[in-house]
């Protein structure tokens, strides 16, 4: 068939499939469906761990197990989105009613994750298989693998899967011995522990949970899986390129001969591009070396040389150099790098080789880089030790003799710049005697004197934590008072006597713990190092086992498992009855339900949330009990309204408890599906002595308390709470505890209001009840949700009924020929020996008698033992109670009374089994009290400095002085620093804050924080979001915006009205209140009431008034027009507003100043050039700043070097507008007169 192209705009085709995009969000991923409280792939999960019989009482089963179940058959998405739906459903802080019966650790109210379904380390780690030590991340290159591993307790399993899980941040810890381990934060370890009797116990532990002092296990399994071939090496044959190089012969497999060489060479050996050298004073190692050399690369000449000593040796030494460059490209290839000692590692190929290949390259090794040393006179062992510069290498030679059942001590030697690795411990120094020791004579020797001479048998660093603290609780003994038993050596000896003992005195017997210990020796090392690694590529495999474990750098690693919860077998109940549709999976290869039957309205016990495209859902939960009682009411009465609803159902139940306040929110979502509630933590205040303390035992829902705790200390290290001497978290397995002490003098009732504001101590839970019905998303109110799981279970039921009656009516058939053929035993007997096969004699029934095709099948499959009396008598039983049944399930399919009879006695049953007290707190008498509520209203002077520092200060700081007086230290500034604006006004009252760029920020005055008149103040930067070089230049307090108008002047006489009601809502960043032209800044802003007179004071002195209605109202961005002609030198300095009963306040730099009456000035039209209001002379300086006052005013002078003046207005002289005026303050040197402000109140 011809293709066919047909021409399609771009906007219709890309309009359908992000439709068909959204809807596939929304109805297959994101919402639940109505009936159950679903989404697909919590459904998917809950429905593959009910076909594995994954059921409340069968043995847990690793969630990888579970998560590819579900990838495998149901659901062709990733394993992190399934595996995160399983987490949460196991959850019981996300679930009301947990799913999913989750066994390890699936995370935490702190915010930890769940552990890993899979583990992830870097790929440096070595893990154990059956090809050797092998770096994980080198394992494979593809994800299926068939591989054989280690695991726990020496068992040996397949990992079929291998998983690059990328980057992801890190931890390593290192324990007392020098093993590490590095890996991402959920990775788990398997550590020992005590339980609450102090009996040692193995438990699990993420590496993010791991502390400093945890034991955790190190696998040391002697001979498991070692591989059993020698490595063929062909294709580490180096390439023949044209040029003169000679090809050698080159050995097929790495066998003990090469191991030998390359021990050699690693430890004694050097190599370059040209060169291989060998060399050592030992003739003996010479001559070996010399030989196998010649075995194993017979055309690769040595060289041998014998020379003089050099530097601090004192014996002629032996050299052996090879030259040919394709011997030395292979020796290369297989792992003996051309690097320096310091970079130096075991060649992977010999961690990947038989354990006699191994062993000789050992040997080879410590002849040259090991040595036994001893102290003094008396030959005793001083030290046991391999030295190397690399620390890599060390890492490898401690892991690598962890397989011989050794364990050894990493140490860093800081004189010397090596890295040492000790082998101590009688045990740990004769298994190195019987499996490795060294080449020659001379060292053995001093190992086999070491080993005999060997007087104390245990270690103290190798033995079993806690077993003598839990064994001597139980019980006193001469003997095990006096015997050691917790290291191995000794716990072998005296085990059994110990275990007697015990048993004697207790009944318990300890014999199994003793030999489990004793059988799998593993070393217990304490954590003594934990530090974040970075972000790095992590790795993990997927082991076929129940135990799910691997050997990795010797630590041993695990994942969570999982099975259902019983209580989401009632949501799966009679699912196998023909009770739900079922459609086929995505590939056809299987069939999925698309609803459960559920017996308990999930949706509103459990709650759901989602995001879709363009809508979302947010349902609370809810108490089962009171869920149940809701349903069953709306049963017994189909037209209950919502508010008898909620006597019922008062409102969502919190798995984390809290209190909501107020039933508002609550009658607003259940009548129409949206709403809000508050949700507060449950807090209490304690009292003891001078101290009180906030305590937080809940908080809540879905807040993260490990960040809630970094939030307030955030708000205190801020100082935006004010207050808190301490924090912390008392926080157990009883139960949350979170303390704040307050400090002496602070109101508690005051903090814990402000930390309900700033911190998620409340929150606000916001209900939106979508859901799918037939499909489709809507929205939903409380009684329509109940009326779908009624409707839902109605069917169910009847399905279910359906399905009973129709195998009831097939059985009663079946037990009504089998009747016919007791009362016709012979007859029956006689026809079937008479006929010629089964095909036959099931025919001659059918006529002779009468049967059906079943019957006669089910008579002939009937055994004989069913022909006694008995067994006759039991038929006729189950006959009977058959056709009973019948009839009383064809009653109830008739009765849709009996069938919401049945549908409450299940939901009752539902309640009795599994229903609990409320957690979370309703209060309806719960007033939520705004932090001003707690705060007195009092008058306080506000202070911002130049710099951008803010206080505020009681009014009573400061006290009246005389003209001409010294002032006191009003704010304690640095040398550059001054007092730009200062004012008084109410704590209640909002600030605006006007900045020189026209920007508007405003703050309640009682979030200023307070200060002393020494203190500086707070940057105002902290409290608000200014952007770089942006400086207050006006603060205005204002009780309301209701109205009123703002006067706006800019540093270039342009002015500007807004009515205030446009700055009632400014946003965090602040609002722009006016457009600036280029090199202009906003100067001055004052509130009026739209019908005064203004005064504009300019910097050369001069003054202008005129009317405020010559400027007509503006929006919010507009640039304002002209308030008065300025010279190209002068610019304003101050607005004020004017009254002929006032008089005018000017002030100069140099400190000079005068009052003239406003009435001298003469009215002008806007954007004259003004009169001179005074003289800016050499002896005045410029104008500072401008003010109208009244004989009973009092001002504040502010000096560039922090001093203030608080002064009567009456005691400055009065005198005409063309003056020069008189001293106002005494300055001092190098200080100038930089502002001045009223001591007055705002009517505004």
């Amino acid at each position: 068939m011809p293709e066919i192209i047909k021409n399609q705009l771009i906007e219709e085709e890309m309009k359908k499939s992000y439709i068909d995009y959204a809807m596939s969000v929304i109805t297959a991923r994101a919402l639940p469906d109505v009936r159950d409280g679903l989404k697909p792939v919590h459904r998917r999960v809950l429905y593959s761990m009910y076909k594995s019989k994954l059921n409340s009482g069968s043995a847990y089963r690793k969630s990888a197990f579970v998560v590819g179940r579900v990838l495998g058959s149901l659901h062709p998405h990733g394993d992190i989105a399934v595996y995160d739906s399983l987490v949460r459903l196991a959850q019981p802080f996300s679930m009301r009613y947990p799913l999913v019966d989750g066994h390890g650790n699936f995370g935490s109210q702190d915010g930890f994750p769940a552990a890993a379904m899979r583990y992830c380390v870097t790929g440096d780690s070595l893990i154990v298989t059956e090809k050797g030590l092998i770096n994980i991340g080198d394992l494979s290159n593809k994800e299926n693998i068939n591989i054989k591993i280690l695991s726990k307790d020496k068992k040996i399993h397949k990992a079929s899967k291998w998983f690059d899980s990328n980057e992801h941040p890190t931890i390593k810890i290192t324990t007392n011995k020098g093993y590490s381990i590095t890996g991402s934060y959920n990775h788990p370890l398997l550590i020992l522990s005590k339980d609450e009797d102090g009996k040692p116990i193995f438990k699990w532990r993420l590496l993010e949970k791991i502390k400093e002092g945890d034991y955790v296990v190190i696998d040391r399994s002697v001979d498991r899986l070692w591989p059993d071939k020698n490595l063929n090496l062909s294709k580490y044959y180096p390439k023949i390129t044209v040029g003169r190089r000679i090809k050698t012969i080159l050995p097929e497999y790495l066998d003990e001969n090469l191991a030998f060489i390359l021990g050699s060479l690693a430890s004694e050996g050097s190599l370059n591009k040209k060169r291989i050298e060998f060399c050592n004073v030992d003739e003996n190692w010479i001559n070996e070396f010399e030989e196998k050399w010649k075995k194993i690369f017979p055309d690769s000449k040595l060289h041998r040389f014998k020379k003089n000593p050099s530097s601090f040796g004192k014996k002629k030494y032996f050299t052996l150099e090879c030259h040919y460059r394709h011997t030395i490209e292979f020796l290369e290839n297989i792992g003996l790098g051309l690097v320096k000692s310091k970079f130096r590692t075991i060649p992977k190929l010999i961690l990947q080789s038989p354990k006699n290949v191994v062993v000789e390259f050992i040997k080879s090794y410590f002849e040259g880089d090991a040595s036994i040393t001893y102290a003094g006179g008396v030959k005793r062992v001083a030290e046991f030790a391999l030295i190397s510069k690399s620390e890599k290498l060390i890492e490898q030679f401690q892991i690598l003799f962890l397989r011989f059942g050794m364990n050894t001590s990493k140490r860093f030697d800081k004189y010397r710049d090596t890295w040492k690795l000790y082998i101590r411990g009688y045990r740990n120094i004769l298994r190195f005697y019987k499996e490795l020791g060294f080449l020659y004579e001379r060292k053995n020797k001093n190992l086999e004197y070491t080993v005999f001479t060997y007087k104390k048998k245990a270690s103290n660093s190798d033995f079993v934590p806690f077993v003598s603290d839990y064994i001597r609780s139980f019980v006193y003994s001469e003997f095990i008072d006096k015997n050691n038993f917790d290291q191995y050596e000794n716990m072998e000896n005296n085990y059994q006597n110990v275990s007697f003992i015990l048993h004697k005195k207790t009944g318990i017997d300890h014999i199994p713990m003793f030999e489990y210990l004793i059988n799998y020796n593993y070393l217990f090392d304490p954590v003594v190092k934990i530090e974040n690694s970075g972000i790095q590529r992590v790795y993990s495999i997927k082991v076929e086992s129940d135990c799910h474990s691997f050997v990795s750098n010797g630590f041993i690693s695990h994942n969570t498992e999982c099975r259902l919860h019983k209580l989401s077998e009632e949501m799966l109940r009679n699912i196998e009855e023909n009770t739900v549709n079922f459609v086929p999976n995505y590939d056809g290869s299987t069939k999925e339900p698309v609803v459960l039957p559920t017996v308990f309205p999930n949706l509103l016990v459990n709650g759901s949330t989602g995001i879709a495209v363009g809508m979302a859902t947010n349902i609370p939960p809810h108490n089962l009990n009171e869920t149940v009682d809701a349903v069953v009411a709306s049963i017994e009465n189909p037209n209950i309204n919502v508010n008898e609803l909620i006597k019922l159902m008062p409102g969502p139940d919190f798995p984390t408890g809290g209190i909501i306040a107020g039933r508002g929110g609550i009658r607003n979502a259940y009548d129409t599906g949206r709403g809000k509630v508050s949700v507060l933590a449950k807090t209490e205040i304690e009292e003891s002595k001078d101290k009180k303390k906030i305590i937080i035992t809940e908080i809540p829902y879905m807040v993260n308390k490990t960040i809630l705790i970094e939030e307030i200390a955030n708000l205190i290290r801020n100082k935006r709470v004010e207050g808190i001497s301490d924090l912390r978290d008392e926080s157990d397995r009883k139960g949350m505890r979170i303390v704040v002490e307050i400090k002496h003098g602070h109101n508690a009732e005051v903090i814990l209001n402000q930390l309900q504001k700033y911190s998620q101590l409340k929150t606000t839970f916001g209900i939106i009840m979508i859901a799918l019905v037939n499909g489709q998303p809507k929205i939903l109110n409380l009684k329509e949700v109940i009326g779908h799981f009624i409707e839902h279970r109605r069917e169910v039921t009847r399905k279910r009924l359906e399905f009973e009656l129709e195998k009831s009516r097939l059985r009663a058939h079946i037990l009504l020929g089998l009747k016919v053929a007791l009362n016709n035993v012979d007859a029956i007997v006689q026809t079937i020996k008479s006929s010629k096969d089964p095909i036959v004699a099931k025919q001659l029934l059918i006529e002779r008698f009468k049967l059906s095709e079943k019957q006669s099948e089910a008579i002939l499959e009937m055994r004989l033992q069913r022909l006694t009396s008995l067994e006759t008598n039991k038929l006729i039983e189950e006959h009977d109670t058959l056709v009973k049944r019948i009839q009383e399930l064809r009653e109830v399919l008739g009765s849709n009374e009996k069938m919401l009879d049945i549908i409450k006695k299940e939901l009752l049953e539902i309640k009795e089994k599994y229903g609990d007290e409320r957690r979370t707190e309703l209060r309806e008498d719960l007033i939520i009290l705004g932090e001003e509520d707690l705060i007195p209203e009092e008058d306080v002077v506000v202070t911002v400095t130049h710099s951008g520092y803010i206080k505020r200060l009681p009014i009573t700081t400061y006290r009246a002085q005389g003209r001409g007086g010294r002032g006191v230290i009003g704010t304690g500034t640095k040398e550059e620093d001054f007092v730009e604006n200062l004012f008084i006004t109410s704590t209640h009252d909002y600030i605006l804050f006007f900045t020189n760029i026209g920007k508007l920020y405003w703050l309640k005055a009682y979030d200023v924080p307070e200060g002393n008149r020494q203190s500086g103040g707070k940057a105002i930067v902290n409290l608000l979001s200014l952007e770089e070089n942006e400086k207050i230049t006006t603060t205005i307090p204002v009780k309301d915006f209701g109205k009123g108008y703002l006067m706006m002047l800019t540093k270039k006489g342009l002015i500007k009205k807004c009515r205030l009601e446009l700055f009632s809502r400014p946003r965090s960043n602040g609002i722009r209140c006016v457009t600036l032209r280029d090199k202009d800044e906003l100067i001055s802003v004052i509130a009026t009431d739209g019908y005064q007179k203004l005064v504009i004071g300019t910097k050369n002195g001069m003054g202008v008034k005129f009317d405020e209605i010559d400027v007509r109202p503006m929006g919010r961005s507009a640039t304002g027009v002209r308030a008065v002609r300025l010279k190209s030198s002068d610019e304003v300095v101050g607005m004020d507003v004017s009254n002929d009963s006032l008089s005018l306040l000017t002030l100069t730099e140099n400190g000079y100043g005068k009052r003239t009456e406003l009435s001298d000035y003469r009215l002008i039209k806007r954007g004259g050039g003004g009169v001179i209001n005074i003289k800016t002379s050499d002896r005045n300086g410029k104008v500072v700043g401008i003010k109208t006052v009244n004989d009973n005013d009092e001002v504040f002078l502010i000096t560039s070097k922090g001093i203030m003046l608080r002064t009567k207005v009456k005691n400055i002289s009065k005198i005409g507008r063309n003056t020069q005026g008189v001293r106002i303050i005494k300055l001092d040197s190098k200080d100038k007169l930089k502002n001045i402000a009223k001591v007055i109140m705002s009517e505004n």
